[in-house]
């Protein structure tokens, strides 16, 4: 498993994304203790270029164990970069296939009972809409009716 996951290593483009994968897969093999610096890591990254479909496959599942964290500064990261990666990709389209994946999270995210994280991912929805459009997000709007009915 890990030399498959060597193997993706190979085929990102994105620098930075590259210089991270170290921390990225110690995150993707160990994501009890390796999550949160691994996030943090991404956060303090400063982002010259686009962000690749091979980073995104990587980056993507350490977001979605970081957005189900019992802690909420795990969450408000991983809420941070899944608002902001939509400005750092160069094709929207690359991100929708892992919107099933991440929205369910950001959700609950959005109902979390600390006000920082619920802030952080009402951010990161606004984000989204804006980058992807709101076609990408079609159950959004009666799902936040819905919950605001209840």
């Amino acid at each position: 498993a890990q030399e498959a996951l060597d193997e993706i290593t190979t085929v990102i483009r994105n620098p930075e994304i590259s210089s991270l994968s170290p921390s990225l897969l110690k995150a993707l093999t160990d994501p009890a203790d390796y999550t949160l610096p691994a996030l943090e890591a991404l956060i303090g990254t400063e982002f010259l270029h686009a962000i690749d479909a091979p980073s995104l496959a990587l980056i993507v599942p350490i977001l979605h164990r970081g957005l189900r964290d019992r802690a909420a500064t795990t969450k408000r990261y991983g809420a941070l970069i899944t608002g902001n990666i939509c400005t750092m990709i160069n094709d929207p389209r690359d991100f929708i296939p892992y919107l099933p994946t991440l929205i369910p999270d950001l959700q609950s995210s959005l109902l979390d009972p600390i006000p920082d994280v619920r802030s952080i991912a009402a951010k990161a929805f606004g984000s989204l809409t804006r980058g992807l459009g709101e076609d990408a997000l079609p159950d959004l709007r009666p799902w936040l009716i819905d919950r605001l009915r209840s």
